[in-house]
């Protein structure tokens, strides 16, 4: 393992990307996926460089609304040589949950977005 670093972010209402130097791309897909494990988020299709992370219960959101904690990203890890690129775009709008789940969809992308970057550097 290396020294990590951000040499690059952007982030959009709809995605983050973080982009980091000093390790290779199944390191940072590591240490991804371990942060979002740790967040409550499962794989729920697709692999560690390609996949659907999710948490909470559809079934839930759908009774309840934005009382139910429910959230989906798309995360893409790959090279952006000569380092490497972590994508994490919403998988859903939060709009079962109404204005309310919709901020929280937003909230949640500022906090993984701060997140991932300690986790990896840390």
């Amino acid at each position: 393992m290396g020294k990590y670093a951000v040499v690059k972010s952007s982030e959009t209402k709809e995605s983050i990307t973080l982009v980091f130097s000093g390790g290779t791309l199944e390191e940072i897909a590591d240490k991804t996926a371990l942060f979002l494990a740790a967040r409550g988020y499962h794989l729920e299709s697709g692999s560690k460089t390609q996949g659907m992370y999710v948490k909470g219960s559809a079934a839930a959101r759908a009774f309840v609304g934005a009382l139910s904690k429910r959230a989906k990203f798309n995360v893409t890890v790959g090279k952006d040589d000569p380092n490497v690129a972590v994508v994490i775009a919403k998988g859903m709008s939060g709009m079962s949950g109404g204005f309310l789940g919709m901020a929280q969809m937003g909230k949640e992308l500022g906090s993984l977005s701060a997140g991932l970057q300690s986790a990896i550097l840390s």
